[in-house]
């Protein structure tokens, strides 16, 4: 072998440890941009679910005003499901604006724009709640429209939350009946 197809030999391996060497860092590169696009849409999903909650605050006021009963009194939801179903227009449409605030949250969580950890520890018990109360109305609105999936997506969403505090020692809320149950 001369010295020159040494030189050259000498040269390929160099530039072959250079573009292995450029590779490992460029692929390095690309998976902390994929790690913080990864952080980045997290927050957003959290913020967006944040500020979903937070604007609805106002709405379920104002419903609160209009007649909705609170979602720890069964009595009185189902004295309004009673209405309803019996033919009180009022009262269906109230039943309907207030359920479809929790169906859109529900529909965020599915398709991942909304992040179900805020939910559950933001709304959680609330989420829980309403559906155990509200349950009875739209099962009853799905066999009157004949179609299964009316507020399935509340559904669903009542069932991805955990319910809280069962056993829990005495001193620390363990007395508080678990999220979704009313209060004896």
């Amino acid at each position: 072998m001369t010295s020159y197809e040494r030189w050259s030999l000498l040269a390929s391996f160099g530039s072959l440890g250079i573009s292995v060497i450029a590779f490992v860092a460029l692929a390095w590169q690309l998976l902390l941009l994929s790690r913080g696009t990864a952080r980045d849409h997290d927050r957003r999903r959290k913020q967006a679910t944040m500020e979903y909650l937070t604007a609805n605050m106002d709405r379920r006021k104002a419903l609160f005003d209009e007649g909705i009963p609170n979602e720890r009194s069964p009595e009185a939801i189902a004295a309004l499901i009673d209405r309803s179903l019996s033919g009180d227009d009022q009262a269906t449409n109230l039943i309907i604006a207030y359920l479809t605030t929790f169906n859109f949250l529900a529909v965020g969580a599915q398709c991942d724009a909304f992040d179900r950890e805020v939910i559950d520890e933001s709304w959680g018990g609330l989420v829980i709640a309403v559906w155990n109360n509200y349950r009875p109305w739209a099962e009853e609105q799905r066999r009157r429209h004949g179609e299964p999936r009316v507020w399935e997506n509340l559904e669903w969403l009542a069932g991805q939350m955990a319910p809280r505090r069962p056993g829990l020692p005495a001193g620390t809320g363990g007395s508080l009946p678990p999220q979704g149950q009313p209060a004896p």
